[in-house]
């Protein structure tokens, strides 16, 4: 089994609305890779366009060359350029909180194409995957990622249902049929195995409950339960929520090992945790509003590889596992 390290990078306090936009938490970064280089994993910085202009990018730059992580890209419309307001510097504040999805083609080819130079300018290379902000993923943009030299999405979130949670006009995709296992995208659907040349590789979710994972008809009473006043409690008591390999303020390295385990013993070629940067940072997040819950945070997160690392898990990169374990399977298929 392998093990991939997504990392949202980004600004400050998760989503800025103010002119200016900080990425202090770029700081952080380093104890952050050392605790990975210890438990040989290898993570994926997924870059905003603030990121990669920022001076304290350069570290991620380096240990890109030296083969410890990969730099890919993390598409904010609202902090990347082409803004629709001509005053706009750091931030178009009549872009927040929209959805990569919402954007007319044209304007999220124009945004990738300057978030993919200012990684370029600054890595030497293009980069090969890619997350979308607010996990906005449409398969209207797999023609434009292919273009643009991308191998590998990892926006899809298995499981879960995000049009409650608006953006500018819409809400956010529904991933609750995507399979949670890697697979090669449909260009008519990106919950669906298809034969494009672009790999999804979503966020490990699965559900803790053997009962959930197994009955369709748990999981459809479950979703109409929720919305029963009291139903917070059930989850509380039974866990019948999906769960992700992040670390939540909630999670702990339990739960965390616990997500580890179901997704191995389902089969899955590799385990995919995700975050974001700001998260390792005080203050950075909710998540992790102070010194003392960013303690417990890098604990949780060392126990966790601790585990992955004795079970012989490997770490690799998004575009490493598409290269030596996805592309070489699919061509000999």
């Amino acid at each position: 089994m392998k093990a991939v390290i997504t990392i949202d990078t980004e600004a400050d306090g998760a989503w800025s609305q103010g002119d200016r936009v900080t990425v202090e938490n770029l700081h952080a970064m380093p104890r952050f890779q050392a605790l990975c280089d210890r438990y040989g994993m290898k993570p994926t910085y997924l870059c905003t366009y603030e990121v990669a202009r920022a001076k304290a990018f350069e570290p991620l730059v380096q240990w890109e060359k030296e083969g410890r992580c990969e730099i890919g890209a993390h598409l904010h419309p609202w902090t990347n350029p082409p803004f629709t307001r001509a005053d706009a510097v750091d931030l178009d504040s009549s872009e927040y909180p929209g959805y990569p999805s919402e954007l007319p083609i044209d304007r999220f080819r124009a945004k990738m194409v300057a978030l993919g130079e200012a990684l370029r300018a600054r890595t030497g290379r293009a980069p090969t995957s890619y997350r979308a902000g607010r996990w906005g993923f449409a398969r209207e943009h797999i023609p434009v990622l292919l273009e643009l030299g991308y191998i590998v999405d990892c926006s899809v979130t298995p499981l879960i249902d995000r049009r409650i949670n608006k953006g500018l006009r819409e809400g956010g995709p529904d991933f609750r049929g995507a399979p949670i296992f890697p697979y090669r995208l449909s260009t008519s659907d990106i919950c669906a195995a298809g034969d494009s040349p672009l790999w999804e590789v979503p966020v490990t979710i699965v559900y803790p409950r053997t009962a959930m994972r197994r009955s369709a008809l748990a999981r459809r009473a479950w979703s109409m339960l929720k919305r029963v006043r009291g139903a917070g409690i059930l989850q509380r008591t039974l866990s019948l929520d999906p769960s992700w390999f992040r670390p939540y303020g909630y999670m702990n390295a339990r739960k965390l090992r616990t997500v580890y385990r179901i997704a191995r013993a389902q089969g899955l070629p590799l385990v995919e945790m995700m975050f974001h940067s700001s998260e390792l940072m005080a203050g950075g997040s909710d998540e992790f509003p102070d010194a003392r819950a960013i303690e417990r945070a890098f604990g949780m997160l060392e126990s966790t590889l601790a585990t992955l690392h004795a079970d012989g898990v490997r770490g690799v990169t998004l575009s490493e596992f598409v290269e030596q374990d996805l592309a070489p399977t699919a061509r000999a298929a």
